[in-house]
């Protein structure tokens, strides 16, 4: 009977698997996983015992119809190579190296491929993780990747091409939110009025309050901003300068991370291109 393999158990990784555990969306029994360093796994081993450990890569392979790739972008080609020839042509591979495209993944493994990339908030069965489907991929296949992430969060289906500006929006923006919360916070200590914990706390309180307001509510982003904001206000006062200097930070960010973005699609393809 062939399982759902998982290689790799990083920081995204073993969020997925815990996540895919405590969802029931899998039973334990239906996962073998295995990583480089072993003893990673020996609280998940203990918190979930019918789960299968695995030796090494080969065996996983060997073993699964469905196989997850965990292990970082550099490490992908070096694992494709070692386990290809234990591939079956039914099984399934979802990976979720950023940068890396399908077409690239095809050259050593030409069955049914789905690219993932997930959000840290999974963690909370929160935000967006996005999905695409290579050609050969069918409506079961496609299904059981959608349903394994859906148990996690939500999922948009995507393009190829459209990763790059999606992650932006969805993998990077919890990053991107917590630098913007965080230096708005320390600027507001300067003032001497509060204490880091409470400063913290306030701001934290309050984009949970407004993050539930949004997705609760029939609410969008300027409703929120004409409600709070009255003409010739405080708010209205800060209002403005932020659309003085925001724009042009944010249309910067844009345009540096989807060069560095395609820097690394370039990069990937030249050196998988050589295995033609």
């Amino acid at each position: 009977m062939k399982k759902i393999g998982c290689i790799g158990y990083g920081a995204m990784g073993s969020m997925i698997i815990r996540g895919i555990l405590s969802s029931g969306v899998l039973a334990e029994s239906d996962l073998i996983i295995t990583t480089r360093t072993l003893h990673k796994l020996k609280d998940l081993e203990e918190a979930y015992p019918l789960v299968e450990i695995a030796p090494d890569n080969i065996t996983v392979a060997r073993k699964s119809q469905k196989l997850f790739i965990f292990v970082n972008t550099g490490r992908v080609k070096e694992l494709l190579e070692e386990i290809k020839d234990h591939l079956s042509h039914n099984t399934h591979i979802i990976y979720i190296a950023a940068g890396l495209t399908m077409e690239n993944v095809e050259k050593i493994f030409p069955g049914s491929i789905s690219k993932v990339i997930p959000s840290l908030t999974s963690e909370v069965g929160e935000g967006i993780s996005l999905v695409a489907h290579n050609k050969q991929t069918d409506d079961v296949d496609a299904e059981f990747v959608e349903k394994i992430f859906k148990a996690i969060g939500g999922i948009k289906i995507v393009k190829e091409g459209q990763f790059g500006l999606g992650a932006n929006l969805t993998s990077s923006a919890p990053a991107f939110i917590s630098l913007i919360m965080m230096k708005f916070t320390e600027s507001a200590l300067n003032e001497g009025l509060f204490t880091q914990k409470e400063a913290e706390e306030m701001v934290r309180e309050t984009l949970y309050g407004t993050a539930k307001l949004l997705q609760k509510t029939d609410t969008t982003f300027e409703d929120v901003i004409t409600k709070v904001a009255t003409r010739g206000g405080i708010t209205e006062e800060g209002l403005d300068l932020l659309d003085r200097g925001l724009p042009h930070v944010f249309d910067e960010l844009f345009d540096i991370t989807l060069k560095k973005y395609e820097k690394l699609e370039n990069e990937l393809h030249t050196e998988y291109v050589q295995l033609n």
